[in-house]
């Protein structure tokens, strides 16, 4: 099984931690019949992926799965809405609910995604609180999700949805409409399962 973290800009090829990094440009050669998932980071070229809507259509159709990081502009696959910038005010604006349980965030508690600060190591949350910068999560939202989306995280007392996934052919995408969730996996958050958990569900192990 292979996973692919599909970047904007070129890098050397490497496998971190169960997943293959490529440049998003070659994604019509790398992603053959032994892929199971595709990681899209947010800075992929929206213009080029909607080009190859029907490699990635397919893709998903057969059973492969997809994650859509950041702020979804183009429609390069069936079933995306765009995303929306939320009207917010204060840090209970982008507070996170999680709304179903998922295996990706399985054992994180959404407290721990809101705050981020320049200070080393485990923080408490009152401390953060205090200290943080709150939204860096995400700070807008989807509507029109497919009808039969699962959605897993709203945003505030608006109830904003965020992350959601949806079944597409034999396959299913997952959308996150916010910094890379590789970014949020840490130790220092208490959250370094979510890394595993999501290459896992990118190898379809999990549902």
């Amino acid at each position: 099984m292979t996973v692919l973290n599909a970047f904007m800009a070129p890098r050397d090829r490497q496998v971190i931690d169960g997943m293959r990094e490529i440049d998003v440009y070659d994604l019509p050669v790398e992603c053959d019949d032994s892929v199971t998932g595709v990681y899209l980071s947010g800075d992929v070229d929206q213009e080029y992926l909607l080009q190859q809507r029907p490699l990635l259509d397919s893709f998903v159709a057969r059973g492969g799965r997809v994650v859509v990081n950041g702020h979804v502009q183009r429609t390069f696959l069936d079933g995306l809405s765009p995303w929306r910038k939320l009207d917010f005010r204060s840090p209970r604006d982008l507070a996170l609910t999680r709304v179903n349980e998922h295996p990706v965030w399985a054992g994180t508690d959404p407290k721990s995604f809101l705050y981020n600060t320049g200070t080393p190591g485990p923080v408490p949350f009152e401390e953060l609180a205090r200290i943080g910068v709150a939204g860096f999560y995400g700070r807008g939202w989807y509507a029109d999700l497919p009808e039969d989306a699962r959605l897993v995280h709203t945003l505030g007392t608006t109830n904003a949805p965020i992350d959601y996934d949806y079944p597409l052919g034999a396959g299913r995408v997952l959308v996150h409409g916010g910094n890379d969730l590789l970014q949020f996996a840490t130790a220092a958050r208490g959250t370094r399962r979510l890394r595993t958990q999501l290459v896992r569900w990118l190898e379809g192990l999990d549902d």
